[in-house]
């Protein structure tokens, strides 16, 4: 994953049933047995695997986010184009709770957030 050289070779030893495990480990979180080790010992931690469920869904949190943004564009636009006309309204005016559009928004976010834990979806949405 890193492109940083590692000259150090560090050799260790395991059994057959250790080896297999480890491969299956580092599979499953698409590594390599290196990258495992270095993650398990160094940062302690695995890199979260993100579901296609996961991804899905953060994609269509972003779609939902976008489009509350412009709805309330829509709205505040409507809005001020009716306060310039001397017409009559025809319809009820809409208010725009402007706090829970933010809370929402933010918790949309965070939801985002959570379900992938993953810096390169920061990296991909800023290549769209």
């Amino acid at each position: 994953m890193s492109s940083q050289k590692r000259p150090i070779k560090f050799h260790i030893s395991l059994n057959a049933e250790e080896k297999e495990q480890v491969r299956c480990m580092a599979t499953e979180h698409n590594l390599t047995m290196a990258e495992l080790f270095r993650a398990k010992t160094l940062k302690n931690q695995l890199p979260r695997r993100v579901t296609r469920i996961a991804g899905l869904t953060y994609w269509e949190l972003t779609k939902i986010s976008d489009s509350l943004n412009q709805i309330a564009k829509a709205i505040l636009a409507n809005a001020k184009a009716s306060a310039n006309t001397t017409a009559p309204l025809q319809a009820t005016p809409i208010v725009v709770d402007q706090e829970l559009l933010n809370q929402t928004r933010s918790l949309l976010s965070q939801i985002r957030r959570e379900l992938t834990d993953l810096e390169f979806m920061t990296e991909i949405e800023e290549e769209s």
